[in-house]
């Protein structure tokens, strides 16, 4: 499917465009003519279960497989809130210490093993920073798995890392404005320390950038089927002072395949990486089309 788009001369972005008339096209048909409104079929929140499973896809079936999708799940575009066009990047930097611990711990999947990381969703323009904590829990704990995270201004990220910034004059402007619940901002406010904390007492720094461009399908505001598409996955080596002081490497942005770099600076993943996220009432099948494909 791939070389057939490429003897036509149509580039990834051209394709891309096409599927996503197409996913409006569908979505259309499916909504009978009305965008706005969709079969919202919300569960309950008992007696359900959760499941995800990936999958390797390899690059000559990824327009094949967009295609069998969005027949089913329309596109969901972001839209950023500052009026930025949509860009499907997202983009990683991945803290540890010279010892590898916290990869060392997720990779054995000790319980609340965490991985500690920066977040940013489309180019380099992009000022909001999403700090983000994972945490594992094991099965036996009865605790789900969790990922918590909050938003910073890239001009923050240095100062944050230093122990020099804190949340608290945001988190007293945003309890003025009453935008966020008591709750939220408690939360809000005790990651945010536990978070510095991990970075000073763990000695973290940049070791890691991922960088990929997700497609994402989704029913609006229906949770029961959500699928990604991961493509261009790209690992890259911020350590050993790559990073030069800061929070992140500022020789190079989104620009894949990243050909500037040296090889043993990057990793580029030969396959595209499908995520299938399913809520379901316990004893209920998954959707006999998300089985076919």
């Amino acid at each position: 499917m791939e070389q057939i788009w490429a003897d036509l001369f149509l580039d990834k972005t051209v394709v891309n465009d096409i599927l996503t008339k197409l996913s409006i096209i569908y979505n259309l048909i499916r909504n009978a003519g009305d965008l706005e409104k969709p079969d919202k079929k919300k569960l309950s929140n008992q007696n359900f279960v959760r499941k995800s499973i990936k999958y390797w896809v390899h690059p000559d079936y990824v327009t094949e497989l967009k295609a069998l999708i969005l027949r089913h799940l329309p596109i969901n575009v972001f839209k950023p809130k500052d009026g930025r066009d949509y860009n499907p990047a997202i983009s990683s930097i991945y803290y540890d210490n010279s010892n590898m611990g916290l990869y060392m711990g997720r990779l054995l999947k000790t319980d609340q093993a965490i991985a500690i990381r920066y977040r940013w969703y489309g180019d380099m323009s992009n000022k909001e920073i999403f700090a983000e904590r994972k945490t594992h829990h094991e099965d036996w704990t009865g605790d789900n798995s969790v990922k918590q995270r909050f938003a910073l201004d890239e001009c923050n990220v240095n100062a944050f890392n230093a122990g020099q910034y804190t949340l608290d004059n945001k988190i007293r402007q945003l309890r003025a404005e009453g935008k966020k619940s008591e709750k939220e901002l408690n939360e809000m406010e005790t990651l945010s320390r536990e978070y510095q904390r991990a970075i000073k007492e763990r000695r973290l720094v940049p070791t890691m950038r991922t960088f990929y461009n997700r497609t994402a399908f989704q029913l609006p505001d229906d949770a029961r089927v959500r699928i990604s598409l991961d493509t261009e996955l790209t690992f890259i080596r911020e350590d050993e002072g790559r990073a030069k002081g800061n929070w992140r490497r500022t020789d190079i942005g989104i620009n894949w395949p990243f050909e500037e770099l040296k090889e043993n600076e990057i990793v580029r993943f030969p396959y595209a990486v499908l995520e299938v996220k399913l809520q379901t009432h316990v004893g209920q099948e998954p959707p006999a089309w998300v089985t076919e494909i």
